[in-house]
């Protein structure tokens, strides 16, 4: 078992839902349990404090598909979701590469993640934190794709629209104004190349794998 207590992040709108999974969680002593309230905090909770299993709620969603909101927070952690019979079939993927569980909102639904909590802690995973073998694959096959559509495509409109302002203002702005306008542009570009070398070398990783795995 680990040394510390476990961290267990809960994303779960407020009602019985919630209150009924808290406690039963909590339940175990080695456990240390976190709220967050939307999407949006949960995503941030994730990348700072990497929790060792993530519980949310299909309800946490707000215009999120849920297999794109799910696959974003297990790229961080193990998650284990709550979600009505309907919405199983987008996860399924995700359930195949190991990363994800799935609880319908049916009998026993707490003590079923409860369970599946337990089950998360105590895989090897957890312990070496090597969140990126094989249950992850099917998360680092989309790395490359995530770091240009999500991350390329905002960057060149930030870098885009300033060096429009320069265009359009370079004559009125004070220069030290211009000045920040030409900082951002540098940044801008000097980003948008970064994530283009990462992008590329996940690329050439992932042919990596594929090819050694036939």
């Amino acid at each position: 078992m680990n040394e510390h207590p476990a961290q267990i992040l809960i994303a779960i709108p407020k009602g019985e839902v919630r209150t009924s999974v808290i406690a039963v969680i909590e339940a175990a002593p080695s456990h240390e349990v976190s709220l967050v309230y939307s999407l949006q905090e949960l995503e941030s909770a994730v990348c700072c404090s990497t929790p060792d299993v993530v519980v949310m709620s299909e309800e946490i969603l707000e215009t999120m598909a849920l297999r794109e909101a799910v696959r974003r927070i297990a790229a961080f952690a193990p998650v284990v979701v709550l979600a009505s019979v309907e919405s199983q079939q987008e996860l399924v993927g995700l359930v195949v590469s190991g990363g994800v569980d799935v609880v319908t909102l049916s009998a026993n639904y707490s003590a079923v993640a409860a369970a599946f909590v337990e089950r998360r802690l105590n895989s090897p995973q957890i312990h070496s934190r090597e969140f990126g073998s094989a249950w992850n694959a099917d998360l680092s096959c989309d790395f490359a794709e995530i770091l240009r559509h999500e991350i390329n495509n905002p960057l060149t409109g930030i870098l885009g629209n300033a060096e429009l302002l320069l265009s359009q203002l370079r004559g009125t702005l004070p220069p030290s104004s211009v000045q920040r306008l030409e900082t951002v542009v540098d940044l801008a570009v000097r980003l948008r190349e970064k994530v283009r070398c990462l992008a590329a070398d996940s690329t050439a990783r992932e042919s990596t794998v594929d090819s050694v795995s036939r």
